[in-house]
């Protein structure tokens, strides 16, 4: 269907003369006359009786019209949620941020995302990132702020490695383990419970070799939570030590309510020096629509001040 010729049927039943409705079209008066027996062929049908003074919707036309108006209207709408999606300022956007990435950056970045982008309509989903990656695959979300934990090359991904964050053990203040500081052995903390937003057997394992502790060795009573108030609440008020990036409890050590501990492990260990990195990871070889885009070079521009 011609959008252009509909538009000058559009334009010769409003004004009912043919050389009126073809200044309108910026045609000649032969030109937008052809344009109109052009649609009348294709569509089999005769839209106009013409007379030699007049020019009148036939009962067919009169039906098309209001269906032709309606397709024209549905058309400059598309083409300006088209405008608007192509400038990031519309259209909709699905994407994946793991814990650590939503409480730092993205604290940031999704409030100027907001601001530069009223008409968006986002959606973020907050989870492990391997429950993230899952729905990257089945192309619920675009891309996804996550991988804290080991990753292995994948064809079917782009992964572009974000600057770290430092990590940090933390127990409530008066914990027993403070009774033996300011040195404290890594084998003690096998006494006590552990939690932290993932605590798998495998980043079990992992953080047993950054204490330097045998790999039969084992955390008690493991706890893994994707809430971090109910990660503070338990840390706070019992003797379970939580194993976290740096920084979201800063308010909590500050006054005096929750204690660092990696502060007090043995000089030399690698927990003192051990990071979390978070990952932008999108499917490789697809292009990715102008909002997420804009978002995607967001979080970089944040992550990248945060670094320096």
């Amino acid at each position: 269907m011609d959008l252009k010729r509909l538009g000058h049927m559009v334009l010769l039943s409003e004004e009912l003369h043919f050389s009126r409705a073809a200044k309108r079209a910026h045609l000649s008066q032969t030109a937008f006359s052809r344009s109109i027996q052009s649609l009348e062929s294709d569509l089999q049908l005769r839209l106009f009786d013409r007379g030699t003074r007049s020019v009148q919707l036939t009962a067919a036309g009169r039906q098309l019209l209001l269906q032709a108006r309606d397709l024209l209207r549905r058309a400059e709408n598309l083409s300006a949620s088209a405008q608007y999606l192509a400038n990031a300022e519309g259209g909709e956007l699905n994407v994946g941020v793991g814990l650590l990435a939503a409480h730092s950056y993205m604290q940031e970045v999704l409030p100027l995302l907001r601001r530069d982008c009223p008409g968006l309509r986002l959606n973020v989903e907050v989870d492990h990132w391997q429950n993230l990656l899952r729905l990257l695959e089945q192309e619920r979300i675009e891309f996804l702020v996550g991988g804290t934990g080991p990753l292995h090359e994948d064809p079917r991904f782009q992964i572009t490695r974000l600057p770290p964050r430092d990590t940090a053990i933390y127990c409530r203040s008066g914990h027993p383990l403070l009774a033996v500081a300011p040195v404290l052995q890594s084998s003690l903390l096998l006494d006590y419970p552990w939690s932290a937003a993932l605590l798998d057997d495998a980043s079990a394992l992992q953080l047993l070799a950054l204490l330097a502790l045998p790999a039969d060795a084992r955390l008690p009573a493991l706890m893994s939570c994707n809430s971090l108030p109910l990660l503070r609440q338990t840390v706070l008020h019992s003797d379970s030590l939580l194993f976290t990036w740096e920084g979201w409890l800063r308010d909590d050590v500050r006054a005096g309510r929750l204690v660092d501990l990696t502060r007090h492990l043995e000089p030399g260990l690698p927990a003192q020096g051990y990071q979390l990195h978070s990952n932008l990871i999108q499917l490789a070889n697809r292009t990715l629509s102008p909002p997420a885009q804009r978002a995607l070079a967001l979080i970089l521009k944040m992550a990248g001040q945060s670094a320096g």
